[in-house]
């Protein structure tokens, strides 16, 4: 583990992000998506803060294991937790999992759902299923609605626990893109139809990040009990560029680092592997992170700011050092052994970076590895 490189994470903004979710779903229960370890954030302290400052009391995670890890770390709480992709129902020992540890498994084909319906010790196991209403990833297929409702009948279950679907295009418009018209149409359809067959709906949910930014399945304009927040709740908007939205939130994390060494260099000179030359004379500063550390190669070219200098990544990123260039007015003003913040510094910064590194804030939240520690700070 390195200790001067970090990602601080500022849970005073957690904090805002969730209430300004809250007042975009008035009434609407938030699951909160904690996935990824938090989406890179750290799962446990994240949850824990969640649940004992902010009044959560639902989670999504992706595998059993993290759900496992929520539930023994946080063992003192009371909160639900759901298991959204990574089931692994089929494996007896995780049966028992569930079971004790009262963790919900997503069901997303019938054939998990017939498991559990002829488990004798899940015959009060709570039912929660996802349906793919157009996304084409793991879900149950609407035809299938007739055929799902008349097994839970046949073994005398009458409600659902949670119904599920999930939109594959809500960074874009909601009612300007078919896709996401159509997924909304197919669900307030499954919806109906388990209710007119007499199955009550206790819990349904298909909105994510985009869609909660543009309110739309929330329980005021599709009856919805719950919203799922993921990338929202960290941060940045999950929107494209000219979607109107909901949600100015507040960047959660800032990824600090220190600079090495500093030394000048004229123009031609090279550096790092592949002996990349300098564009012009200027000033290279090492900074202690690479790709060791889920800081990768393909950042080569992003632009990074330093005490009102714009810097560029140059050349290859290395296992466990970067080299940014500064231009020849950077010279004696930036030194060595200074904080240095790659992005934090201003609330857009983390856009401009995955713009120009071609990527998005999940993935590079969701890279960043155990060397770099999480450190948690109020105000």
């Amino acid at each position: 583990m390195k200790f001067r490189s970090r990602l601080v994470v500022n849970l005073d903004n957690l904090a805002y992000n969730v209430n300004q979710i809250r007042k975009i779903t008035p009434n609407t229960n938030i699951l909160f998506m904690i996935k990824a370890d938090g989406y890179g954030h750290g799962m446990i302290p994240i949850a824990r803060y969640a649940i004992t400052e902010l009044g959560i009391r639902e989670f999504g995670c992706a595998t059993i294991g993290e759900a496992l890890k929520l539930r023994e770390e946080l063992n003192e709480l009371e909160f639900d937790i759901y298991v959204f992709s990574d089931i692994q129902l089929e494996l007896l020992e995780n049966v028992d999992i569930y079971l004790k540890r009262r963790i919900i498994p997503v069901i997303s084909n019938v054939s998990e759902l017939d498991y559990i319906l002829h488990t004798p010790e899940l015959r009060n196991f709570p039912i929660c299923l996802k349906f793919n209403t157009g996304m084409n990833r793991l879900g149950l297929d609407p035809n299938d609605a007739p055929l799902i409702v008349n097994r839970l009948k046949q073994h005398g279950r009458t409600s659902v626990h949670h119904l599920i679907s999930h939109y594959a295009n809500a960074s874009a418009g909601m009612d300007a893109n078919q896709t996401n018209v159509l997924q909304r149409t197919r669900f307030e359809e499954i919806k109906k139809f388990f209710r007119d067959a007499g199955i009550t709906l206790e819990r349904t949910s298909q909105s994510n990040s985009g869609s909660i930014e543009q309110k739309t399945g929330l329980r005021e304009n599709s009856g919805d009990t719950h919203a799922r927040p993921g990338l929202m709740l960290y941060g940045p908007s999950s929107l494209n560029d000219g979607v109107p939205g909901s949600f100015q939130g507040k960047l959660v994390s800032k990824l600090e680092t220190y600079i090495l060494r500093v030394f000048e260099v004229q123009k031609g000179d090279v550096v790092g592997y592949n002996s990349t030359p300098c564009p012009e004379d200027g000033l290279i500063a090492i900074l202690a992170i690479g790709y060791g550390d889920g800081f990768f190669n393909r950042y080569s070219g992003a632009h990074l700011y330093h005490k009102g200098f714009e810097g560029t990544i140059i050349g290859r990123v290395s296992m466990d050092m970067t080299h940014v260039f500064f231009p020849k007015e950077a010279i004696g003003k930036i030194t060595a052994h200074e904080i240095f913040t790659i992005w934090g510094q201003t609330e857009d910064d983390l856009k401009k970076f995955c713009m120009e590194t071609k990527t998005i804030p999940y993935e590079v939240f969701c890279a960043l590895l155990p060397r770099v520690p999480r450190v948690y700070r109020l105000n």
